[in-house]
């Protein structure tokens, strides 16, 4: 069987099962990122869990939001950190996908940090020494504190963080230092384990071009530059004319620095700036500027074949203006990091100060530009390698690949693509490359710094006659940490072995990007045991398209140990996000993955309907019509003229009805679903769409779960004695009710003779709820618009695992869309407990919550928690009369269920839950009172019976004002139309108060 990759993670919904394990080692045949493709949309913490289960992780772990982005298609992308007990998990990647505000699905890399020691037996004093003798440098930048203080440095004290080693799998905490040398020049992020002492992992920042170096052996190394001081007077703002050294003469951004007199580079109409320095021949970044006298830099230093070089100043500072453009003009971002960061560009650069020879580098250090004037080669600013370098900025404010191994060689394949895309782009002003049609290939575009030495650095349309790679697993492929080929893989990594090939490996990406975008046919060079050779015939899309893709991938996909499968698996969701799963671009990105050996070639069908959502049912607001939707599409290549739809509720009778018209290739069709008569609870809404001779009846089904609600009558008690007492029970997921269970309970403990002798509703009628359960019960919803002093009112006895699973109560007021929590640890006659984590255990606890076993006293109340007794909440914020909150027209409430994976106990039972109060006298209201048409367009029409003035307000669901005036009334009646239209469509409560009478009514926008 072929060594491929398969796209079975963004295509199908995982089985929880299949990834119930813990973190596992790097496989060369299985992505490394887990992806889960969510059959319905949900909610973000629904979501989130799922994800959670998929790497089999229990309590302890939370996320914060690292960046959130948008695509064209709409889509959201979040990207989150991930912690355990309050400890960053390095690399720890989570990253939710959402369409409408809804995840569809999750990509990332987490680590189960379960079983680490997390108390460290090193102080960070020992680390740091530790760290220091494993880069065994000289000097140190501290060591000399004006150049640490100008580059905003310190000695480093070490961030105490579980290290997750992406090849063993194994978690350890660990101190992470930044360590600069000076003597040697070195930086890096050195792990060392915070008990044994060991080196774990070392990560360098900076970014450079090993490539570029040919025959001379370059050491690495970086810093942080000082602020830039740009011209203290600098008042004009002017273009100018420049002779580039390798672009011909180029417009160019320039400012008039008065206390020079002289024309310098710097560009302030570029997000926070593009500043041009002049290192001199020196290892040093100074302030100091090119200068011109009359703002045309065609001339004395600035000529071809001057001595000085300086026109390859003009190169860098266009590069970095190109670069800017090509990133807002055709992605709308805001320089290297989103953020209008001020590119700062180093010309002259000597890794040796005032040395002899010309240094053959470019590099990205983290923050800053560096340029070498070269000896093998040419100044190394021709515009792809400031593309290229830049581009390291740009994934380490993205996906910021690890820099070894696979993920390193995505590093530097990026930083081609990009470097590709800034020269079409800046040279020709689009994206419109073309083809090389035959090896070694002629364009220059498909070349990496071919302007810089008689060969050039790289070919992507070629890379093998640049000694690179084409194929993954290939002719001069280099084995890495995260293959298991034929050939031993690269044990550390480290300089001496180009971190395991991340430049040389770049060709495997590189080679992708160029098939995708140009087309090319042919025959890999993998090996029988690496799963090839493959025959390939790829139709390009081109550059513009292609750029969109690989862009997208980076920015919202890839976590930082991300591999070449896993690149595919994204790309692949990308282009079916932008375009369909079986369009010409889909086809394409598999198939140019498939010519390098990565996964397998795309398999379309000619007859192919997809099932692509269910709409409209999830709802559980109250008296809204459940009504349904679903979409299919043509995902095969032939025109689709007929689809049967079969539908069922709750496993019944299917309603058979057929869907004629013309689908093409890629379109969709919205198709309604009529359900009535639904009782209030949940049910299970089953659908399949079918065509003759349907060749993929993978994607023809789907199920969701509709929730009916009713509204429910202030001051009657609902004691669940009879089936029409049903409430809305769902678990998470969102797709089950597993847990609430109304009937007798059959408990130990919690026996019917606590309960009362009647039914209840409990967390299982009989024996102990499960682990790892959070599950919801959810009550009718009430009108408190007319209810003075509301008051929340339900009888319950418990027995909950103390401070590990607990109940707590939220409560909502827009249908459930967003939900509060009820009350606090310090409210009266409420929770038993206001814990929050503290490392240690109660990690599920949120400051206010139920919890305790059956025979604990309660804190307060007396008695124990098994004790059935009366809880009660006041909700008179929420009612008629309130001076904080819009009154509720359409307020629930729901018991949520938290349960840890291991310890259970019998739960709890709840029994007479009620909303009691007065009623608001009719004095209080309106003899006359009418609001219409109500829903409306926004115009409504009020009608009052009053003689004095007219305050109108509007709340949202939220409770928030929207509107606000007050009015005069003449006659006997009011009778004044509000214009409401600028407002976005949705429910609202409207209040009006006249001569002390109130009244409040739910009005719709439509």
């Amino acid at each position: 069987m072929k060594n491929k990759y398969h796209l079975l993670p963004i295509l199908a919904l995982f089985s929880m099962g299949t990834f119930a394990q813990h973190t596992a080692k790097h496989e060369t045949d299985v992505p490394y990122q887990k992806t889960l493709k969510l059959d319905q949309p949900v909610s973000k913490e629904t979501a989130m869990s799922q994800f959670n289960k998929m790497y089999n992780l229990k309590a302890g772990y939370t996320y914060q939001t690292i960046r959130t982005t948008s695509d064209v298609s709409g889509m959201t992308h979040e990207r989150m950190q991930q912690y355990f007990n309050g400890i960053k998990v390095e690399f720890g990647t989570l990253i939710l996908h959402s369409l409408n505000g809804t995840v569809v699905s999750v990509n990332g890399e987490l680590y189960d940090a379960s079983q680490a020691n997390l108390k460290a037996s090193l102080s960070p004093d020992t680390g740091l020494s530790l760290a220091i003798n494993s880069v065994g440098a000289q000097k140190y930048l501290w060591q000399d504190p004006a150049q640490a203080s100008l580059m905003e440095y310190s000695m480093p004290k070490g961030e105490l963080v579980l290290f997750s080693n992406a090849i063993t799998g194994k978690v350890s905490l660990a101190y992470k230092y930044d360590i600069y040398a000076t003597a040697p020049i070195s930086r890096e992020d050195v792990y060392v384990d915070a008990n044994s002492g060991e080196i774990l992992f070392k990560n360098a920042i900076i970014k450079h071009a090993t490539g570029l170096i040919s025959d001379k052996q370059i050491k690495s190394y970086s810093d942080k530059v000082e602020e830039a001081v740009v011209g203290k007077s600098t008042n004009a703002l002017l273009t100018a004319t420049a002779a580039t050294r390798y672009s011909g003469t180029k417009s160019i951004e320039t400012s008039l620095d008065t206390g020079l007199s002289k024309y310098v580079l710097n560009d302030a109409t570029r997000g926070n700036g593009i500043v041009t320095y002049n290192s001199a021949n020196t290892n040093t970044m100074p302030s100091t500027h090119f200068q011109d006298n009359d703002n045309v830099w065609t001339d004395g230093n600035y000529v071809a074949g001057h001595a000085s070089k300086d026109n390859a100043a003009l190169d860098a500072h266009w590069g970095a203006m190109k670069t800017f453009d090509f990133w807002k003009n055709t992605f709308n971002r805001n320089s290297f990091d989103d953020a209008n960061g001020q590119i700062r560009s180093y010309v002259h650069y000597n890794a040796t100060n005032n040395g002899t020879t010309g240094w053959d580098n470019a590099q990205w250090t983290g923050s800053v530009m560096r340029y070498g004037d070269g000896s093998s080669f040419n100044v190394l600013t021709s515009v792809d390698v400031i593309g290229h370098e830049i581009g390291h900025a740009v994934c380490q404010y993205t996906a910021n690949l690890v820099y070894a191994n696979q993920s390193g060689a995505m590093n530097e394949g990026y930083s081609d693509i990009w470097g590709a895309c800034i020269e079409q782009y800046a040279k020709f002003g689009n994206l419109n490359a073309g083809t090389d049609t035959a090896s070694p290939g002629t364009l220059g575009v498909w070349k990496i710094g071919e302007e810089l030495a008689t060969n050039p650095l790289r070919s992507m349309s070629y890379p093998l006659t640049r000694n690179n790679p084409d194929t993954f697993l290939g002719t001069r492929y280099t084995d890495t940490q995260d293959d298991s080929g034929i050939i031993p893989a690269c044990n550390t990594p480290g300089s001496g072995n180009d971190n395991c090939g991340v430049h040389n490996n770049s060709g495997v990406l590189n080679h992708w990007f160029y098939i995708l975008t140009a087309g090319k046919s042919g025959t890999n060079n993998a090996s029988a045991a690496n799963g090839g050779p493959d025959t390939y015939n790829v139709t390009g899309i081109g550059m513009t398209k292609s750029s969109q893709i690989a862009y997208y991938v980076e920015r919202d996909y890839l976590t930082p140990n991300a591999k070449f499968s896993d690149a595919r698996t994204a790309s692949i969701a990308v282009a079916s996000a932008l375009y369909c799963a079986s369009s010409q671009e889909v086809q394409s990105v598999m198939n140019a993955w498939y010519a390098v050996n990565v996964g397998t070639a795309y398999v379309g069908y000619a007859n192919d309907v997809a099932l692509k959502t269910i709409s409209g049912v999830s709802n559980i607001a109250c008296g809204a019509p459940y009504s349904a939707s679903i979409v299919f599409e043509n995902a095969g290549t032939a025109s689709i003229s007929s689809v049967s739809i079969s539908y069922n509720i709750d496993g019944g009778a299917n309603t058979n009805q057929t869907w004629t018209g013309s689908l093409a290739n890629c379109s969709t069709q919205l198709y309604p679903i009529s359900i009535s008569g639904l009782t209030r609870g949940t049910h299970v809404l089953s659908v399949t769409t079918t065509i003759t001779s349907d060749g993929n009846a993978t994607n023809n089904t789907k199920t969701t779960v509709i929730t009916v609600n009713t509204n429910g009558t202030v001051n009657t008690v609902n004691n669940f004695n009879t089936a029409t007492d049903v409430l809305v029970s769902i678990d998470e997921s969102g797709t089950t009710n597993n847990l609430w269970q109304r009937g007798t309970s059959t408990k130990t403990q919690l026996s019917n003779t606590v309960a009362g002798n009647s039914p209840v509703y409990a967390t299982k009628l009989a024996g102990l709820y499960p682990d790892a359960t959070k599950s919801y019960l959810v009550s009718q919803c009430y009108d408190l618009s007319t209810v003075t002093s509301p008051m929340l009112k339900f009888d319950m006895a418990y027995d909950l695992e103390t401070d590990w699973d607990i109940l707590y109560m939220e409560y909502s007021t827009d249908g459930g869309a967003t939900w509060g929590q009820l009350g606090t640890g310090a409210t009266a006659n409420w929770y038993s407990s206001n814990r929050l984590p503290n490392g240690t255990d109660c990690f599920n606890c949120i400051g206010g919550q139920w919890t305790g076993e059956f025979a604990l006293t309660r804190p307060v109340g007396g008695g124990t928690h098994g004790t059935k007794r009366q809880y009660s909440y006041d909700l008179s914020s929420f009612g008629f009369g309130s001076r904080t909150l819009a009154p509720q027209t359409n307020m629930m409430f729901r018991f949520v269920f938290l349960s840890d994976e291991s310890a259970t106990e019998e739960g709890a039972i709840i029994d007479n839950f009620v909303i009691e109060g007065t009623l608001s006298k009719e004095e209080n209201q309106f003899e006359q009172f009418a609001v219409y048409p109500n829903p409306s367009n926004g115009k409504f029409n009020i009608v009052l019976s009053t003689t004095d003035k007219v305050n109108v307000q509007l709340f949202d669901m939220r409770g928030r004002s929207v509107y606000s005036k007050l009015y005069n009334s003449t006659g006997i009646s009011f009778n004044q139309q509000i214009d409401l239209s600028s407002l976005s469509s949705g429910v609202y409560i409207l209040n009006v108060e006249s001569n002390g009478k109130k009244e409040a009514r739910r009005i719709i926008i439509e």
